[in-house]
């Protein structure tokens, strides 16, 4: 009897092993592709933020690109409103 009860002890331990070290690898596996996940959105965001930077043709300009010219537009104009 005590053979047997040995035996038993065994393989309730080796299983219980074993679903241990399956669901810790499952878990794990879980874990590891959220924080993949996460980091591809962030470098996404990023990529995205420069992208829009780079095709952005106001970002570095000034407020008023005319108000450094002292040309009239209206001058060859032959019916000028504002003179």
């Amino acid at each position: 009897m005590e053979q047997q009860t040995n035996s038993t002890t065994w393989i309730i331990a080796l299983v219980a092993l074993i679903i241990g070290l399956g669901g810790g690898y499952y878990y794990g596996k879980a874990q590891g592709a959220a924080e993949e996940r996460a980091i591809e959105a962030a470098r996404k965001q990023t990529a995205d933020t420069a992208a829009a930077k780079a095709v952005n043709p106001f970002e570095s300009a000034t407020a008023n690109p005319f108000e450094s010219a002292t040309a009239n537009p209206y001058d060859t104009v032959k019916t000028n409103p504002f003179k």
